[in-house]
């Protein structure tokens, strides 16, 4: 009676164990994998290597797109007969083809199917604004293309970067076949491959201009001098300096331009621009635009980026204010033209005296 039950439940077992799908590493096996014949074991596998095309030098605030190719240099290793055909067999011509048919795609182990790539900036100055790309395949020996839109933050400090790659693809890890050479059935199981890649990329030294001070003496109506001061906080000396300002109401500039010369980083320059307000100007702020001229460490011309400032316009001060405001300074002026007009007086009446 035990023997009997111990029966029943391996039958029971076995149905079991048959109809559910088997897994092999987290991979789905079909039914027709025990239905179909191995004639080879094949080794290969796709092996990808990134590389950046073009400049890898970029400006701060720069908007660019990196092209990234990826050159497959997979290869099949090793290529072994798995079943012994007999040519006494009836069938033996078929499975000659079938076998050929297998070897066909079992070589394709080494093209990198539905290849996802992504990039990361891991730190970088870096926006990467679109971060995922596919490409279909790439069979090897053949290079296939990523281009990743992205830009450089404004604030970006200059130095080298190492960006990361992440590729993920599918690649054939098995084939099997049955059927006949009219109608083969090509049974075959894929794996995901993955790979790391690093891209460099170099955020060049250059000059940035910011404006650290502005002052002035202008009154509505009047003439007077705009004071600029800019500091050079980039990692580059700037040569051949012009400050600029542009001209808007209620301003006309009589100088909008001053040569500044050499500034080295780190370094703060003064320009000063004459001025003339309008007689129609409204006392208060007023917002102009400024910016840099200059020459690079290559010599090449570059304006910096327009800066806005803020000038304060005053009210027209009134002539009897003016007189009030240096009072003492006439009375001292008189005090002294009356000392010179007795002086005067006194050496002529002497002089008179004498004669």
């Amino acid at each position: 009676m035990r023997t009997k039950i111990v029966a029943i439940i391996a039958i029971v077992a076995t149905a079991l164990l048959l109809a559910v799908p088997v897994a092999v590493g987290s991979e789905y096996i079909p039914e027709s994998y025990t239905r179909s014949t191995n004639y080879y074991d094949v080794t290969g596998e796709p092996y990808l290597i990134a590389t950046l095309v073009g400049d890898c030098e970029f400006y701060r605030g720069e908007d660019a797109v990196l092209e990234i190719t990826f050159q497959n240099y997979g290869a099949i290793y090793r290529i072994k007969g798995d079943k012994y055909l007999n040519s006494n067999e009836e069938n033996y011509d078929d499975e000659i083809i079938l076998a050929a048919t297998e070897l066909a795609t079992e070589i394709e182990k080494s093209c990198a199917n539905h290849v996802d790539v992504v990039l990361f900036a891991d730190g970088a100055p870096v926006d990467v604004i679109v971060g995922v790309q596919e490409i279909e395949s790439i069979g090897a020996g053949e290079t296939g293309t990523a281009r990743f839109p992205i830009r450089i933050d404004d604030d970006a400090p200059a130095g080298t970067y190492r960006l990361r790659m992440e590729t993920c693809y599918d690649h054939i890890r098995n084939v099997q076949v049955s059927g006949t050479p009219d109608k083969p059935n090509i049974n075959y199981w894929n794996t995901t491959g993955v790979e790391s890649h690093t891209i460099v990329i170099v955020v060049t030294k250059e000059s940035d201009f910011e404006v650290t001070d502005v002052a002035s003496d202008l009154q509505v109506g009047g003439t007077g001098f705009l004071n600029v001061t800019y500091k050079n906080t980039g990692e580059e000396t700037a040569t051949d300096v012009i400050a600029r300002v542009s001209d808007m109401l209620p301003f006309n500039a009589i100088s909008n331009q001053e040569h500044l010369g050499t500034i080295v980083p780190g370094e703060s320059v003064t320009a000063h621009f004459r001025v003339s307000t309008d007689r129609s100007a409204v006392p208060k702020m007023y917002s102009i635009s400024t910016g840099i001229r200059f020459k690079d460490g290559d010599g090449d011309i570059r304006i910096s980026d327009p800066m806005q400032i803020g000038v304060s316009v005053a009210p027209k001060v009134p002539f009897s204010e003016k007189l009030l405001a240096n009072r003492w300074w006439i009375v001292a002026a008189a005090l002294l033209l009356a000392v010179l007009v007795g002086l005067l007086a006194g050496e002529r009446g002497r002089k008179r005296s004498g004669g």
